[in-house]
């Protein structure tokens, strides 16, 4: 079970999603933890050359892939990119309450608003509002919320969710296979859809 709490690790892990399709196709074949560990740090099938950084990644990808069930890896590996996409975005905000809550919170609204974009401003606020409600974020230096808001930027622009247009993300909704849309409400995890699709 995947404990939901608010990380800072998409400051340094950001979308990665060939390397989590190779993860999530691992975890499809049969392979453990171990044995995925074995693939991506001492094999480095991820090709990273740094030791730290190849720790760090494989042990971030593999948390996230193990958010989803079976059906949700197998969709996640063989379904059209947009989807697919949608489906890691899922995975992430399932194991980063702070990101999901990014999501439903300033990314929904943007694309509920007629303003369509969100600002450097608007990534201040939210943090500035996290701070003085979330004890965990209040501890993160001034360095640390810079660098994750430069990773959720970065997040909103690899996963097709935004655009970079100078210093604004301009949103893009995506249109997703209509079977992870019911799937994901039978399962009761509709919120997720709410915050990325900007679902009713």
């Amino acid at each position: 079970m995947i404990t939901k709490k608010s990380t800072s690790t998409i400051k340094k892990v950001p979308f990665n999603y060939l390397k989590s399709k190779m993860i999530a196709q691992m975890v499809i074949d049969g392979l453990d933890k171990t044995q995925i560990y074995e693939k991506c740090f001492v094999e480095n099938k991820i090709q990273i050359n740094s030791l730290d950084r190849r720790r760090e990644i494989t042990n971030e990808l593999y948390r996230r892939i193990s958010t989803l069930d079976l059906y949700l890896l197998k969709s996640f590996v063989s379904l059209d990119i947009i989807t697919s996409k949608f489906i890691l975005l899922y995975a992430i905000a399932k194991a980063d309450n702070l990101f999901y809550e990014f999501l439903a919170e300033t990314y929904r609204e943007a694309i509920l608003s007629d303003k369509k974009y969100i600002s450097m401003d608007d990534f201040d606020k939210f943090f500035i509002a996290k701070k003085e409600k979330d004890l965990v974020v209040a501890n993160w230096s001034l360095t640390t919320i810079e660098l994750l808001g430069k990773g959720y930027r970065k997040m909103l622009v690899d996963s097709a969710l935004g655009v970079r247009k100078l210093k604004n993300i301009y949103v893009t909704k995506m249109i997703i296979h209509p079977e992870i849309n019911k799937y994901l409400e039978q399962i009761g995890d509709y919120k997720y859809v709410q915050a990325i699709l900007g679902e009713r």
